[in-house]
């Protein structure tokens, strides 16, 4: 802790108060330079602001069958395709709890590419990049740590807890979450989950008495998929982006066969569900399955 490299970061936080007074001065004067009081420029920005709220609205394409069953095969029609089934990724993400507390300003003089804004959040904003990851640590002892791959999330935690071991915090990790959920989708239709179940019941778990959704379990992958009988679909245990693209293009396909002909399908908002029931299950398969380790 008393290293030259620490005593030359002691300064920063001067360094950080004055580029912050010099911006907050600067910005007052832009607001003047870009305020203007000038009738001619006045009445111009009230023309271009009623222009843009006469702009139409754009209503998003709906996408074709065919296209949707090769959704990842056209990078120009993808958004259309993932707008149209409400596709949701989840960032991969591990939080552990440690025994430790830290003292947060201390934290951001010490450590690299750090950020501590007090106003906006109690927690220490450290980026890196090998592996690239994002870190929030925070007073009572919990670091979250969120990048691209699951792997990496784990890789970032267990490289920042060795840096803060290093600077003399003596910190246990008493448990470590890694998130379950990676994406989430609706089919606009209903499905039948019984057919399915029938047609393949080594991959498949379907008990109506226990629960409302049917488990696909994917071959090859860790993957598994939860299927409601309104056509959403919870993908979880995913290793990373590609992976749980993988899985979406994989049942995608599955899922527009199991199209339920005895289901009303006028009634599609039903396939939506409400954001509360989605949340629901949500919270559930992470809670269920979210790979906790106690340390």
């Amino acid at each position: 802790m008393n290293s030259p490299k620490n005593k030359s970061k002691r300064f920063k936080p001067m360094e950080i108060a004055m580029k912050t007074k010099v911006l907050k001065t600067a910005a007052k004067t832009r607001k003047t330079l870009f305020d203007p009081t000038d009738y001619h420029v006045v009445v111009n920005k009230e023309v271009c602001q009623s222009e843009e709220k006469s702009l139409p609205i754009v209503i998003p394409r709906v996408p074709r069958q065919k296209d949707v069953l090769s959704i990842y095969e056209n990078v120009a029609k993808l958004a259309d395709i993932e707008r149209y089934l409400n596709i949701l990724y989840k960032p991969f993400y591990c939080l552990g709890i440690t025994t430790c507390h830290f003292n947060l300003s201390e934290l951001d003089l010490v450590l690299e590419n750090s950020t501590f804004e007090p106003e906006k959040q109690m927690a220490v904003l450290v980026q890196r990049y090998s592996p690239i990851c994002s870190l929030k640590i925070y007073p009572h002892g919990n670091i979250y740590c969120q990048a691209f791959a699951s792997s990496s999330a784990r890789e970032g935690m267990s490289n920042i807890m060795r840096e803060l071991r290093y600077l003399g915090y003596r910190l246990r990790l008493r448990r470590l979450k890694v998130n379950a959920v990676n994406a989430t989708f609706s089919v606009p239709f209903h499905l039948s989950l019984r057919q399915f179940h029938l047609q393949n019941p080594v991959l498949t778990r379907y008990d109506t008495s226990m629960h409302p959704f049917l488990m696909y379990k994917m071959m090859g992958t860790t993957v598994e998929m939860a299927i409601f009988p309104t056509g959403y679909v919870i993908v979880l245990f995913a290793t990373n982006r590609g992976i749980t693209q993988l899985a979406i293009a994989h049942i995608l396909p599955i899922l527009y066969r199991l199209k339920d002909p005895n289901q009303d399908q006028s009634k599609l908002s039903l396939s939506s569900g409400d954001i509360d029931y989605k949340l629901l299950w949500e919270n559930h398969f992470q809670k269920k399955g979210d790979m906790t380790n106690d340390w």
